[in-house]
């Protein structure tokens, strides 16, 4: 089903990092076009600037586009997919690595969470319509680790079988799926966009 395939990385990211690589040169064996962008401004990023950014790289998508998103970068493509859904328009594949699903957290929550980062406030705090993400995100797979020390791991589990009725992969002590974790290669990944 070779088609394009958009890798987006997470805050403080950038496109050598981790898996991501080797996800887009194993994609691109496959006859897929891969765009692995460095994503702007990664060290204070905005829904607005990235959500834009996305959409102006996709162009028109389709049922051979497929949505790749790791960490803030898989907030990034959900809240890409929800302005999406209010147009009609839809992806085949969406896989979401190292993230939960962006209901709206009260500001003194999301404060907790992220250790009273400012930059992270707005991502945490403003929700995504769900029955829009779901209009538009096709086959939706999210890989979860079950020792992630910023995501908690039932709780983002549960809020993506809850809001997109999503495939779950758990991964075992993969961590944040980042550097700091070693992770060079992501199988799981590649089996979810090649499935």
């Amino acid at each position: 089903m070779p088609g394009r395939a958009f890798i987006i990385h997470g805050y403080l990211g950038y496109p050598g990092e981790a898996w991501q690589p080797w996800l887009k040169a194993e994609l691109e064996r496959r006859g897929f076009e891969v765009a692995l962008p460095a994503m702007p401004d990664a060290d204070h990023p905005t829904i607005p600037e990235w959500t834009g950014f996305i959409a102006g790289l996709v162009g028109r998508p389709d049922d051979k586009t497929v949505m790749i998103g790791h960490s803030l970068g898989a907030q990034a493509v959900l809240r890409y997919l929800e302005a999406l859904g209010g147009t009609g328009q839809s992806v085949g594949k969406t896989v979401l690595i190292a993230s939960n699903f962006p209901t709206g957290m009260p500001p003194e929550a999301a404060d907790e969470r992220s250790g009273g980062d400012p930059v992270l406030r707005p991502w945490l705090t403003i929700g995504v319509d769900a029955g829009k993400v779901r209009k538009a995100a096709g086959n939706c797979v999210v890989i979860l680790s079950d020792n992630d020390p910023y995501i908690p791991f039932e709780e983002a589990k549960a809020s993506f079988v809850t809001s997109l009725g999503a495939t779950i992969v758990v991964e075992a002590g993969k961590g944040h799926f980042n550097e700091d974790d070693k992770i060079t290669e992501l199988p799981a990944a590649l089996a979810a966009v090649l499935a």
